[in-house]
């Protein structure tokens, strides 16, 4: 889709609304949540925003509350918004049906409840997938490893190349990539993560056709549905609730800013480009002595 026919596209969603009698700031919300779907279609689907099923709207979701860190509200209101959108493209012919139709609302959870894991809840986790024996156990553990030890969001994980790990220098990492596909932060490896990549990568070795650094059993890099259904049943197996990458983050960056007592580590390690956002991780009640962020050093 050319910038001229989104633009076009925009305008026509625009009147749309207008003409549904919603309020001012609704219409302007709902046009904002389409400019973004339609970047993400362009990115990851090729511009094919009138080809999408459900499952691609589910994909959408789950890259705004992993890779955004957006709440539940905001993508509901997201939800909508694709609702509305392609009730329009059903109406004008553009879409033979509205896959966001049947696409469930989220569940808002409680205040804070993704940040209550507790790292006993991760100990529990990560022994559940050390007690794997499945062909494919050594890159469970090297994916639930290198989440809980270095905060990547998904969409981050699923893009790493073989060439971004480094484990033979004294100080074993890993080249997180930007948007754009360059190298973004270097985020330094723990020696468990370090042994985990290690066995995964002599068990995958190099002849599949990709440098994707994990892969399915066909060769083909992993989807961001086929690592949360991984981490889901390793959850279940430690007997805890569903877990989400996003709750991992939040307990690196605790165990970050614990160490380093550094505000500014933690953004640069988690990719923040601003300091809010680093606090909304570390929020008060989750620093040690319950401090008031303001009372902690950034440097």
């Amino acid at each position: 889709m050319s910038k001229i026919d989104r633009d076009r596209l925009l305008q026509e969603f625009e009147a749309y609304l207008l003409d549904s009698a919603l309020a001012p700031a609704t219409v302007v919300n709902y046009l904002s949540d389409l400019r973004a779907f339609l970047r993400w279609s362009e990115r990851r689907k090729g511009g094919a925003a009138f080809s999408l099923n459900p499952t691609d709207i589910e994909e959408y979701c789950l890259y705004l509350r992993e890779d955004k860190d957006h709440t539940p509200a905001t993508i509901n209101r997201r939800i909508q918004t694709l609702r509305k959108f392609y009730e329009l493209a059903v109406s004008r012919g553009w879409a033979a049906a509205n896959p966001a139709e049947d696409v469930c609302l989220l569940r808002e959870p409680p205040s804070g409840r993704s940040r209550s894991l507790t790292m006993d809840d991760v100990n529990r986790l990560l022994a559940a997938v050390r007690r794997s024996q499945g062909r494919w156990a050594d890159r469970d553990k090297a994916i639930i490893s290198m989440l809980v030890g270095t905060g990547l969001k998904l969409g981050e994980l699923i893009e790493l190349r073989l060439s971004d790990i480094d484990l033979e220098s004294s100080e074993p990492c890993l080249h997180v990539r930007d948007i754009d596909g360059s190298r973004g932060r270097v985020v330094p490896l723990e020696r468990e993560v370090s042994e985990a990549l290690r066995s995964y990568m002599s068990a995958r070795g190099t002849t599949y056709p990709t440098d994707y650094l994990y892969i399915n059993r066909d060769g083909k890099p992993l989807s961001p549905r086929s690592v949360q259904r991984l981490l889901n049943r390793y959850a279940r197996a430690a007997g805890l609730d569903k877990i989400t990458t996003q709750a991992l983050r939040y307990i690196y960056a605790r165990q970050v800013y614990e160490k380093s007592k550094s505000l500014r580590t933690v953004a640069h390690l988690l990719g923040h480009r601003h300091l809010a956002t680093t606090i909304r991780y570390l929020r008060p009640g989750t620093l040690p002595g319950d401090q008031p962020l303001a009372d902690h050093p950034t440097e």
